[in-house]
């Protein structure tokens, strides 16, 4: 009794620390560019602009990331509180997972299960991120858990059938789940309903057309039903990749050689002992009894893998849950068949922690290490640069969700060829239409054609590599310039650091004053308001001056530290 308390506390107490861990992750860790953009479709979509920028109507981007794009908050704020929403999605997530894989949750095997599954490396990579996967993980597992373990009967499958169709709406990627897991629990129903095939049919199809309905209706009233069915007419036009951002999943898989290792070799023990039931059962073997059910489960996830065009490793969360149900419940049964001595634990529980635990730790500290804070910076930046009215910021991303951005298509998507081939895609013509005061560079804007970053240089000037805003750095003793936007604007200084090698022009701002006229008129040392056209600014002396958009409150050109572009957001993170 005293072991089996001690174990417990000692359980709990990893859980609690698990816990801590993850809301700190979850409220620092960098923003990948996905979490903005379906953040941003869903702002777009609550300011009623759907026509005026592209957006989707995902039942995912309705509730509470809706709820939040109508708040009053900052866009930091914003993301914050989404995080936590989706904190709460994926400790979900490994609740399931205990529970469908232990049978009993609460009880110390549910327990361990619950600990092993938290500490699954790829979970932690994307498992509390704003993105529709794990919602769709969500309901599959909810699916299995009715189905499999807790078979209720009619008010199962009624269930099933809501959850299946309210998927479908959630993410159109959702139907290589959902659909044959429906087949396979329509067409062979478990053991346990204690009702007749027809029956369960029924229920499960009068779950579905019931949510089908409301969710036509739902639409109809919010008026989000045409922009949904605009996605799929225009997805084509937009994406206009023709395959060529199609790529092979291994580098994805591979990601799970060092990040589970003993997860792998364990469902690798299981379906080979599953295959070899089989080959010696044949048709007895196809029941519902044993871990056929789990292994068909993971291989149909791994195959919608390996048929995604784009396998990036996000997808590791439709894979990895159903591995470890197959995984844990292989050792359960493994464990009561051949039984374990008392002396054969320290072994077992080295194995645990070197094969599992420190591959664990060694995967998710490295989280501690791309921190949020620049992108929490230059949102608050951006915002304290703008009117929330009168101007727009463009990052390609959607990561200041209190702007409006400059064009329909307004991300860079990596299909997206339409923004570097097509004219009026480009993004010189979007800025040229709508002159955004701010634009942010990163990895994404690095895809432009060289006219683009051109047509950049001539309008911008950087207060870091990472952020730019509206202005000119002219030569010494001034000249003419072109005002694009009209707005506040301070004359400085300008120090031509070493990025002038790139064509980059830096501002810094030193303090000095520059002394001249600006139309006609004696500067003084504060911010000036400029109208669309040319103006004339005419310096003494030989600093070089530079016209930079200080928006409508700052009085000052901001100072921000120096950072790369290419790492303010990281693909394959």
């Amino acid at each position: 009794m005293n072991r089996s308390r001690l174990l417990i506390g000692l359980l709990l107490g990893v859980l609690a620390i698990l816990f801590g861990y993850s809301v700190h992750l979850a409220l620092t860790r960098i923003y990948q560019v996905d979490e903005c953009q379906n953040f941003y479709m869903a702002k777009v979509f609550t300011r009623g602009e759907s026509k005026e920028f592209f957006t989707n109507s995902s039942l995912f981007l309705f509730g509470p990331l809706s709820w939040l794009a109508r708040s009053q908050l900052r866009s930091a704020e914003m993301f914050a509180a989404a995080r936590l929403i989706f904190l709460g999605v994926f400790w979900l997530n490994l609740v399931l997972l205990a529970a469908i894989a232990s049978g009993r949750l609460l009880s110390v095997r549910g327990l361990v299960a619950l600990v092993c599954a938290a500490t699954l490396a790829p979970l932690w990579d994307y498992g509390f991120e704003i993105r529709h996967d794990n919602l769709v993980v969500t309901g599959v597992l909810l699916i299995w858990w009715l189905a499999r373990v807790k078979p209720l009967g009619i008010a199962a499958y009624f269930f099933a059938g809501v959850i299946t169709v309210t998927l479908l709406f959630v993410a159109v990627k959702a139907v290589v789940y959902v659909i044959p897991l429906s087949f396979a629990i329509l067409a062979f129903p478990p053991k346990g309903h204690n009702k007749r095939r027809w029956q369960l049919i029924l229920a499960w199809i009068g779950g579905a057309a019931l949510t089908a309905v409301l969710v036509r209706v739902s639409y109809g009233f919010g008026g989000a039903w045409d922009n949904y069915l605009s996605v799929f007419r225009g997805v084509s036009n937009y994406s206009a990749g023709n395959g060529s951002g199609r790529f092979a999943p291994w580098n994805t898989l591979a990601r799970l050689l060092s990040q589970t290792p003993l997860l792998l070799a364990l469902i690798t023990a299981a379906i080979a002992t599953v295959i070899g039931e089989v080959l010696q059962r044949g048709k007895l073997a196809l029941t519902w009894e044993g871990l056929l059910p789990e292994t068909l489960l993971l291989l149909g996830a791994l195959g919608a893998l390996i048929i995604n065009p784009t396998p990036f490793p996000y997808n590791l969360v439709h894979l990895v849950p159903y591995a470890f149900i197959l995984a844990f419940r292989y050792t359960v049964e493994t464990a009561r068949e051949v039984g374990i001595r008392k002396n054969v634990w320290p072994h077992i529980a080295a194995v645990l922690i070197f094969v599992h635990l420190v591959p664990f730790a060694v995967a998710t500290l490295r989280h501690l290490d791309r921190s949020n804070s620049r992108q929490k910076e230059l949102m608050r930046l951006a915002e304290n640069l703008t009117d929330p009215v009168k101007d727009e910021v463009y990052d390609a991303i959607g990561m200041v969700l209190t702007r409006r951005t400059v064009h329909f298509h307004w991300y860079l998507h990596s299909l997206a060829s339409a923004l570097i081939t097509k004219p009026g895609f480009r993004v010189r013509d979007m800025l040229a239409t709508r002159p955004a005061p701010v634009f942010i560079p990163s990895y994404r804007t690095d895809w432009l054609p060289e006219a683009d970053h051109d047509f950049i240089r001539e309008r911008y000037v950087s207060l870091a590599d990472d952020f730019k805003v509206l202005g000119s750095v002219l030569p010494r003793g001034g000249g003419a310039f072109e005002t694009f936007h009209p707005g506040r604007y301070c004359v400085v200084p300008a120090d031509l650091l070493p990025e002038q090698q790139t064509g980059t022009n830096t501002i810094s701002n030193s303090g000095d004053v520059i002394i001249g006229t600006l139309d006609g008129l004696p500067l003084a040392n504060k911010p000036v308001q400029l109208t669309v056209g040319m103006h004339r600014l005419e310096t003494q002396g030989n600093r070089i001056p530079a016209i930079v958009w200080v928006g409508p409150i700052l009085d000052t050109v901001p100072h921000l530290t120096p950072s790369s572009h290419r790492v303010l957001f990281v693909n394959w993170y």
